[in-house]
């Protein structure tokens, strides 16, 4: 294959991303944002008195560009804290980064540097949050269902666990080695805890504790139950409305093409055509 059959190939593939609509926010020509508007919408600033908490929803971003997103708010938020140090004779703004389904951003990448793709950059930027994060106020917190595919760099860094149920072997193996030969026989509940138990370890707890979560009221419940096969396919065990009728699930696939596709519904078509 020639140069140019390369090149072709690359354009091919940037124009396929580019076209994507999901990538408009990110390659187009919309306005920009000031650094120091980015860092007050995202790390807060001096009117939020108890600290802001900031959601960052990456699941609907594309493969192709979620880790070089998060890379880049990582490290800018690790940047800011620590010209923040420097202009503030030393003193740090307390931030913590919480990260959800931490094995995705953090995944252990073969070293070596000639195969270096955004995943491996990305948990590199992660890494040396968690070496260096804690003399510029930065703090992780990771949630993770596969802690044995994380960095194991990350890891180390950690200072305490809360581990819930476990079932998988080489996850088992791995939170063994987080505790001394004489505490592990505690550590044999956790393939078998129940739903908001789990087991508190390091620094937070001079002890390993078994505790149990808050049962929230079901309006701040996270949206994340068991599909609820059967009650949907038999009818049986679905909402009831006011009068007691269940109430089906329907599907509008019209309305999620259009927010898929980021397409304005309209209830007429326009200039009275039919397509």
């Amino acid at each position: 294959m020639g140069v140019s059959e390369y090149v072709e190939t690359m354009l091919m593939r940037i124009r396929t991303i580019l076209s994507d609509s999901r990538m408009k926010t990110i390659a187009g020509g919309t306005a920009g944002m000031e650094l120091h508007d980015w860092l007050t919408r995202y790390l807060g600033d001096s009117q939020a008195s108890n600290g802001s908490v900031t959601v960052i929803d990456l699941s609907l971003v594309p493969a192709e560009v979620v880790h070089i997103i998060t890379a880049v708010i990582a490290r800018m938020t690790l940047e800011a804290l620590q010209r923040y140090r420097k202009l503030n004779a030393g003193k740090t703004l307390p931030t913590v980064l919480v990260m959800e389904e931490a094995h995705t951003f953090i995944r252990r990448y073969p070293d070596d540097a000639e195969n270096q793709n955004s995943a491996a950059i990305c948990c590199q930027v992660f890494e040396k949050i968690a070496r260096e994060g804690r003399k510029f106020g930065l703090g992780l917190v990771l949630s993770s269902q596969r802690p044995s595919e994380l960095s194991q760099t990350v890891l180390s860094q950690c200072n305490s666990y809360l581990l819930h149920r476990i079932s998988n072997d080489r996850d088992q193996e791995l939170v063994h080695k987080l505790v001394p030969d004489n505490l592990r026989g505690l550590l044999r509940d956790l393939p078998s805890l129940p739903a908001r138990h789990a087991i508190l370890l390091g620094w937070a707890s001079e002890l390993p504790v078994l505790v149990q979560m808050n049962n929230l009221p079901k309006d701040q419940r996270p949206k994340s139950d068991d599909p609820d096969f059967w009650a949907v396919w038999s009818g049986d065990g679905l909402d009831k409305d006011s009068e007691g009728n269940a109430i089906e699930r329907t599907v509008d696939w019209q309305a999620i093409a259009a927010d898929w596709q980021q397409i304005p519904l309209s209830d007429e078509p326009e200039d009275g055509s039919d397509n």
